[in-house]
């Protein structure tokens, strides 16, 4: 018998690689435009790892200690932010900035492949008329 246990464990490592570069993605992209080119996809997969970590491990101690969701966001984005700045090299705009393209590069690339082959990464929207 195969023993299932460590090929799951596998295939869920080599997929959440494989969602971890695809998310460096739209990063990468807008770290390119907004640092004229200087940035790389290896930066772009760091940024996008250590920000995850410290926007979700600050969100969740932050809402321990203020019980707002509002304030926790605000502390948790702040500190993602800091962690573009850091890793890119930028100031406080341009990390910003990277992060709101970033946004807009991830519902376009969203919006093209749920169009094309029905493949979804982030909750859609249902669109009536």
């Amino acid at each position: 018998m195969i023993p299932l246990i460590p090929i799951i464990i596998v295939l869920g490592i080599v997929l959440l690689l494989i969602v971890w570069a695809f998310a460096s993605i739209p990063v990468y992209v807008s770290a390119k435009i907004l640092t004229s080119g200087k940035s790389t996809l290896l930066q772009s997969m760091i940024a996008t790892l250590f920000g995850s970590i410290v926007y979700v491990v600050t969100l969740a101690i932050a809402h321990i200690f203020f019980h707002s969701f509002v304030i926790s966001f605000l502390i948790a984005y702040f500190l993602y932010i800091w962690v573009f700045k850091s890793i890119f090299g930028v100031g406080w705009l341009k990390a910003i900035g990277i992060s709101i393209l970033a946004i807009i590069f991830t519902v376009m690339i969203q919006t093209i492949l749920t169009d094309l082959w029905s493949i979804t990464f982030l909750p859609s929207p249902k669109w009536s008329i």
